[in-house]
């Protein structure tokens, strides 16, 4: 451990800066994509993959909408920036939110997503919350980028920014000195991975959109209700990029997709041809239908095999690759 003193000093960050509203802009961008990616699946599977340039630009105007109004709520509750605080030491750094507005807002968007029961708002919740006190350890893997006309050092992980530590004037050198010789010390920069892991953990993205295109497709062609197929591919996306643990929400999604299909196939139908006769959907399905079906259970076991493996450790998600980056 450093024989140095700790080195703590308080501050306000810039909302308005360029790297947060590159990071806004791009936090945007993401939830548009998002969107589109769960539409797209829904609308090519059922055969409207045509009505999808209309919903994309009807889409990009809401996700618009919400961007200004985030930036106005910056502006009029924030007013551009918030306090923290920041303790440099021998193990780490760690970065405090002193603003009692964004606490309080974190925890009614926990609350609103509750009682509301849409994940997105909790999950967005949850993660604001968790990073109102982030620390970075010396031992994690990131390197730095500087900015001295305004005091600023970012803190780099293998694809994203870990943390922005905004400095005063009296004390920019001082802090920019004790860090260098820190990541020095614990060899911080020689950690950072020798490939960009992004196209990773896009790659399985696309493994997910095309394991799910068939159960969906089986949903649209015998009229079932799609929010099961819904909820497990948006899980299945959270698994690859925020938290593992989402993987038993996919493999409990499959398991009723499983069961309500099945029953819906060996369920007796009244012949209208032969009166007084049954048959089940499963007795006069064709080739196309049991190929479909195919599809589906190999997307069904594509989709188990991620959700097994994130559980089970050896599929990390990008969040956690991310915290492995923190140390």
């Amino acid at each position: 451990m450093s024989a140095q003193k700790n080195i703590v000093w308080e501050t306000n960050l810039n909302l308005f800066g360029p790297e947060s509203m590159k990071g806004w802009g791009l936090a945007m961008v993401a939830v548009w994509l998002v969107t589109m990616l769960i539409l797209g699946v829904v609308f090519v599977a059922g055969g409207e993959a045509e009505a999808l340039p209309s919903i994309a630009l009807f889409m990009l105007a809401i996700t618009t909408g919400l961007g200004v109004m985030g930036l106005l709520i910056m502006l009029l509750l924030f007013r551009g920036s918030y306090p923290v605080r920041y303790t440099l030491s021998g193990k780490g750094i760690r970065m405090q939110t002193l603003s009692r507005a964004a606490r309080r807002s974190n925890r009614l968007a926990i609350a609103l997503g509750m009682l509301s029961g849409k994940p997105g708002v909790l999950g967005a919740g949850l993660i604001a919350q968790s990073r109102e006190t982030e620390t970075l350890s010396w031992r994690g893997a990131f390197r730095l980028e500087t900015r001295p006309s305004r005091q600023l050092i970012m803190l780099k992980g293998a694809w994203r920014t870990l943390m922005q530590v905004q400095c005063r004037p009296d004390n920019y050198e001082q802090v920019l000195a004790r860090i260098r010789e820190e990541m020095r010390r614990h060899r911080t920069l020689e950690r950072m991975p020798g490939r960009f892991p992004l196209p990773v953990f896009l790659g399985r993205t696309a493994l997910v959109v095309l394991a799910s295109l068939p159960i969906f497709a089986v949903h649209t062609e015998y009229d079932l209700d799609i929010l099961l197929p819904v909820i497990m591919f948006c899980f299945a996306l959270a698994t690859i990029w925020l938290i593992p643990l989402f993987g038993w929400v996919v493999l409990g999604s499959l398991g009723l997709i499983v069961f309500t299909l099945v029953v819906h196939l060996l369920e007796e139908n009244r012949s209208y041809i032969r009166p007084g006769q049954t048959y089940t959907l499963l007795e006069v399905m064709n080739a196309e239908d049991w190929l479909l079906l195919g599809l589906a259970i190999l997307g069904a076991a594509g989709l188990a095999w991620l959700a097994l493996g994130a559980l089970r450790g050896r599929i990390p998600s990008a969040l956690m690759a991310d915290r492995l980056d923190k140390g």
